[in-house]
């Protein structure tokens, strides 16, 4: 099995054909995105954008998904040997662990600031641990000021923040 994490639903275009105006201090791509072009950058009636993705690599069969309602996927993934599967990269500011072959969610834990970076683990004395840097900003940020203008009751803010978490996992 091969672990993507995917976002869908999200879209939008570069087009060249305008003229733009450069203002100092603001992005500028060259291009008329972001020039009130009044298009969202989402697919119409889309019910989610991230995703964790369980493909079976002998057979190019999509075997399972996890949907995040309002949230891109941004983060980097882990598979153990075990069988988990652990992902962060959600607005939720979470760090999930999935079972690999059922894409169950098997546990959940909250962070300060949303998780880029992709988890790790290690054994200490015989014990298992997790370790994950939470830290949001870039990209992830930027879409997110798009989430929260497109959906502002149910979109929050995300601390850009900057913290290690370490977790021991239990057999």
């Amino acid at each position: 099995m091969i672990y993507i994490p995917a976002n869908n639903n999200l879209c939008s275009e570069l087009m060249g054909a305008e003229e733009v105006t450069y203002t100092a201090g603001r992005g500028f791509t060259g291009t008329a995105r972001g020039q009130g072009t009044g298009q969202p950058p989402t697919v119409p009636g889309a019910d989610h954008f991230g995703e964790v993705q369980a493909w079976d690599v002998d057979t190019g069969e999509l075997v399972w998904t996890h949907e995040y309602p309002r949230s891109p996927n941004w983060g980097g993934m882990l598979v153990t040997a075990g069988g988990l599967v652990f992902n962060g990269g959600t607005n939720d500011r979470r760090i999930h662990a999935f079972d690999a072959e059922s894409g169950e969610m098997l546990w959940q834990a909250p962070t300060p600031s949303g998780i880029l970076a992709p988890p790790t683990t290690f054994s200490v004395d015989g014990k298992q641990y997790l370790a994950v840097l939470a830290g949001w900003g870039g990209d992830s940020a930027g879409m997110q000021g798009t989430l929260i203008q497109l959906f502002p009751d149910e979109v929050a803010p995300v601390p850009e923040g900057g913290s290690v978490w370490v977790f021991a996992l239990e057999d």
